[in-house]
């Protein structure tokens, strides 16, 4: 069989596979970090490489993602491309951008004060948090990417894989291990630092902690979707594969239910819903939304496929959150003015910079209440282009490297329709109104740097009351710290216990809620 010799960073692997095989599929033996949003179904687009000769000639799902410039230094989608002899390939580097609310501090590095870990294991972005065991003060954050998205974005296309193969389980469990030493080898801690670190907690949806456990997946990949157990793991060394030293003590909190997992319960300790002032609501905008909701004494929550959308994935110029990526947007004087990370030129939308061109543009009259585009706006009709088949989409860049299409809408309405029928479900469960809410808070690192006029503006929330809606990033990781004392694991567990999860799925009105909730207008109808 030929070789497949991979390359990414300092990094060289090299594996055999079958002639006429797939490239995607052995550069995923080699659990080396590739993206493959659409899980290699030759969608998006996304899972460029740079490939040496040993491989067939592009097909039409290449030709149609690829420019002549890419195919001609040697670019290939690796979920399309076939191997034909030996191949080399070079994988890009993926940098994650991860804001954090908490002040970096270097005291760390001094004295013999005891250390802990918090890890936020998403579905898209890994988070590792340093933390001072005795005070509960976080020094320092790091993130990395999934590397599961080799097999997709979203986490029923890597638990169909995992319930198909052994192999891919396997390969998964071990992906979730290497993201996690990814995050935290973003730290740059010393090997004298490292040595302090006493305790680690892990947090992640439920999907996310039964692949990295190796639990059965046979009741989670199918209606209802409950986990195999939700008990917690106070001693799980012997799942970390080594990545950690001997004698640190290694804990995964339990899950509440669903996929309702130990990130939300971080998220509940974090906002305090063990000891409310009044009704709270809290989102996690990501791939797999969790809503939490208490009226001061009980605590409902339930998760909703969002889709990637909020990721900035299956988007015609989605990016993650790297420098250049949109994150805001204005249109001033007919011309898109953008805020991108770092102040670098734009190279993508991320969700929130999706979010934010969809809201302008529905301001400006050129896309209407239902989600198309209208049939003559008002401005920018200079800017429309339409493909073979008549979809139009909008150039947002005057060279069109950045476009909008009505798909790329469409993918927003039904992330945002999908957070607001749960959110009104949960709340009609406690028999509260929107005005109840004394806060509303928009976590992840999509909720965290969230327009939060543009939310409002486009009904992703019912009506409620503009001051009590705040943005804060990495509640889960933040949770998770709390959870690395024996005081804050005794929390988790009393949360969980406590909190009711609802199967949205078994919802009569989940449909007609979440229909309705498509349009863009701040009524959300």
């Amino acid at each position: 069989m030929p070789n497949i010799t991979v390359i990414y960073g300092e990094k060289e692997r090299t594996v055999a596979a079958p002639l006429g095989s797939v490239i995607g599929d052995a550069i995923a033996k080699t659990e080396l970090p590739l993206e493959q949003p659409c899980a290699g179904r030759g969608t998006c687009g996304k899972c460029k490489i740079l490939a040496e000769e040993g491989l067939a000639p592009p097909d039409e799902i290449e030709f149609k993602n690829l420019t002549p410039g890419e195919l001609a230094v040697g670019n290939r989608l690796a979920c399309r491309a076939r191997i034909s002899g030996d191949v080399t390939v070079t994988l890009a580097p993926i940098v994650v951008y991860s804001n954090k609310i908490f002040r970096a501090s270097s005291k760390y590095k001094r004295g013999d004060r005891p250390l802990g870990l918090a890890i936020d294991l998403g579905s898209t972005t890994v988070a590792a948090l340093l933390t001072d065991l005795e005070t509960g003060e976080v020094y320092a954050g790091g993130a990395g990417l999934n590397q599961q998205t080799v097999y997709g974005s979203d986490v029923i296309s890597r638990l169909a894989a995992a319930t198909n193969s052994a192999e891919d389980a396997e390969r998964l469990h071990k992906l979730a291990l290497a993201s996690i030493n990814q995050a935290v080898d973003m730290l740059k801690l010393s090997g004298r630092v490292r040595k302090k670190v006493e305790r680690v907690t892990v947090v992640g949806n439920t999907a996310m902690h039964h692949l990295l456990v190796r639990y059965p997946l046979d009741s989670l990949a199918v209606l209802p979707f409950q986990p195999h157990k939700t008990v917690s793991i106070p001693d799980g060394s012997d799942i970390m594969g080594g990545i950690f030293p001997n004698g640190t003590q290694v804990s995964l909190p339990p899950l509440v239910g669903g996929f309702v997992g130990s990130d939300a319960l971080a998220c509940l300790a974090y906002f305090g819903y063990d000891n409310p002032s009044g009704p709270i609501a809290a989102i996690d905008l990501g791939t797999n939304g969790e809503v939490l909701v208490t009226d001061g004494e009980r605590i409902v929550a339930a998760s909703t496929a969002a889709g990637p959308a909020f990721e900035g994935v299956n988007i015609a110029c989605g990016s993650r959150a790297v420098d250049g990526a949109v994150v805001g947007v204005k249109i001033d004087a007919g011309e898109f003015v953008f805020e991108t990370i770092a102040d670098e030129p734009p190279v993508g939308l991320t969700g929130s910079g999706l979010l934010s061109t969809i809201c302008e543009l529905r301001r400006a009259g050129v896309i209407d209440p239902s989600g198309r585009f209208a049939a003559l706006p008002p401005i920018l009709s200079d800017r429309f282009v339409e493909d073979d088949e008549g979809v139009r989409s909008l150039q947002l860049t005057p060279d069109g490297s950045l476009t909008l299409s009505q798909f790329d809408i469409r993918e927003l309405q039904k992330a945002k329709g999908a957070i607001r029928a749960a959110l009104d479900i949960l709340l009609d469960q406690l028999d509260l109104k929107p005005t109840d809410l004394q806060r509303m808070i928009l976590t992840g690192s999509f909720g965290g740097q969230v327009d939060v006029d543009a939310v409002l503006g486009l009904g992703m929330l019912p009506p409620v009351r503009r001051e009590v809606v705040e943005s804060i990033p990495n509640g889960a990781g933040l949770g998770a710290a709390m959870f690395l004392t024996d005081e804050g694991f005794a929390l988790a567990e009393e949360l969980a216990a406590r909190t009711e999860q609802v199967d949205l799925d078994l919802d009569p009105d989940f449909n007609m809620r979440y229909v309705m909730s498509l349009g863009l207008t701040p009524e959300g109808m």
